[in-house]
């Protein structure tokens, strides 16, 4: 079964919780992680702390307390800055 999305290459968290995602296409997108907020796996980060608490894992962006999204999900939804 073929991906449908790129594998996440880098990550750069900010402090207004959005993320700068590179792909491994050289695609670089923005992510606004704070509609997610409000669901239960996802309230640690709203410490900007453990927002930071990051690891890309599979592909995805994953974090130390156990939240994760899926790379269609960041790929699908994240904004287009520039294509490399």
């Amino acid at each position: 079964m073929k991906d449908i999305s790129p594998k996440v290459s880098n990550v750069i968290m900010h402090e207004n919780h959005t993320l700068t995602i590179t792909f491994e296409t050289g695609e670089v997108k923005t992510f606004d992680i704070k509609p997610y907020l409000r669901y239960e796996v996802f309230e640690p980060l709203k410490d900007l702390d453990e927002f930071k608490k990051y690891h890309i894992d599979f592909g995805t962006v994953c974090w130390e307390c156990g939240a994760e999204l899926s790379r269609d999900t960041f790929y699908i939804k994240g904004e287009m800055l520039k294509h490399i």
